[in-house]
């Protein structure tokens, strides 16, 4: 059923298991119907998955290649030219999303792979891809994720792999905490304005994600037009009060793509039906809310936010932690990676980035 005037649909299918094609296929057809998606015919479209590392896809790191193959296919059987690209965190010309899968099916099914790092444009104070003026939708995979610094990552979080390589770190140094880093990410979002965006959540990532985290079944496959009902939509599914997210507060509040909660409508089954059980979540701090709306100071709120604990014996010394820390906060010394504290501006960017799990975002008010 059709949403009404002021409404926001997110449509869902449940879809145990990747290796269906066919039924991959159907739900993206009939998600992207219900939902009210545009015509694609004779339209040029950019695919953006998440791809924060090129890890194999049974990590749930990455939107998973068979979610891609089918809404890169729907979209060609409709009559799209599509194109396909991503910036992980630490991305040079070298970057091949092999791993991960997704490269692969950009070969099966001649979709050109695009270098986010080359010749960004720019547009309200970002520098992005220069591929959104070449096309005439962004299309946004998205990856059901836990997320230490933004709690939760989806559709609009997505958005930020816009952004080539290093130019993200510098971003999270330039906002420095989760509010702010919220806010900016909505300004993007309203600058890159994605036609459609769509939810992996077959397996999805539980605990200390967007990387170390674990997969976790879900069996679903969602999709809106509107990425803010849809990331809320997820978001409750998995256990959260998207209220409680400062993104999502923000968003509502700002009245970006969502001025009411209640305005959503739930098309495919309801939201008592498809929440999942036993979820771990990153635990929304209460306190730092706290602190930031009432005192509004950097260095109380970094001395009581959690903070990157380093696990030396797990760690590798591969130095990508800092590679990415733009507030020059991590060094490596005697075979160790040192953290210089009152650097730190708690963006997590270490944890997200290390391959090896040897960071824990942990509450270390004293030492």
């Amino acid at each position: 059923m059709a949403a009404s005037a002021g409404q926001h649909t997110v449509s869902v299918r449940r879809v145990k298991k990747y290796d269906h094609d066919e039924d991959l296929l159907k739900a993206v057809s009939e998600i992207y119907e219900a939902a009210g998606g545009s015509d694609p015919g004779g339209k040029s479209i950019l695919l953006k998955p998440n791809i924060l590392a090129d890890l194999p896809p049974e990590r749930a790191v990455t939107t998973h290649p068979a979610c891609f193959r089918a809404v890169a296919q729907y979209f060609q059987q409709r009559g799209a030219k599509v194109y396909a690209g991503d910036s992980p965190a630490i991305h040079n010309t070298s970057f091949r999303a092999e791993k991960c899968g997704i490269r692969g099916v950009c070969r099966e099914l001649d979709i050109e792979w695009v270098d986010f790092s080359v010749d960004p444009v720019h547009r309200n104070g970002f520098k992005l891809a220069n591929i959104i003026d070449k096309v005439d939708y962004v299309v946004s995979l998205a990856k059901c994720k836990t997320h230490e610094l933004t709690y939760f990552t989806g559709a609009v979080k997505n958005c930020f792999g816009l952004i080539p390589g290093f130019t993200k770190a510098m971003l999270h140094a330039r906002y420095p905490n989760r509010n702010l880093f919220s806010d900016m990410v909505l300004d993007l979002l309203e600058t890159v304005k994605p036609a459609f965006s769509f939810m992996d959540a077959v397996i999805a990532m539980e605990g200390a994600g967007p990387q170390n985290g674990k997969p976790k079944h879900v069996g679903l496959l969602l999709g809106s037009v509107n990425p803010v009902a849809l990331d809320i939509s997820t978001a409750r599914i998995i256990g959260y009060d998207p209220m409680k997210i400062p993104m999502f507060r923000s968003a509502v509040e700002r009245g970006i793509y969502l001025e009411n909660m209640e305005d959503i409508v739930i098309e495919g089954g309801n939201l008592r039906d498809l929440r999942v059980k036993h979820f771990k979540r990153v635990s929304i701090d209460r306190g730092y809310n706290l602190i930031y709306m009432g005192i509004r100071s950097e260095r109380l709120r970094r001395r009581f936010d959690r903070r990157p604990v380093f696990d030396h014996d797990r760690c590798i010394l591969c130095g990508k932690c800092v590679q990415i820390c733009k507030a020059g906060a991590l060094s490596i010394k005697e075979g160790k990676v040192h953290i210089y504290d009152p650097n730190c501006i708690r963006c997590y960017c270490c944890q997200e980035v290390c391959p090896a799990n040897a960071i824990e975002i942990k509450r270390k008010v004293f030492g």
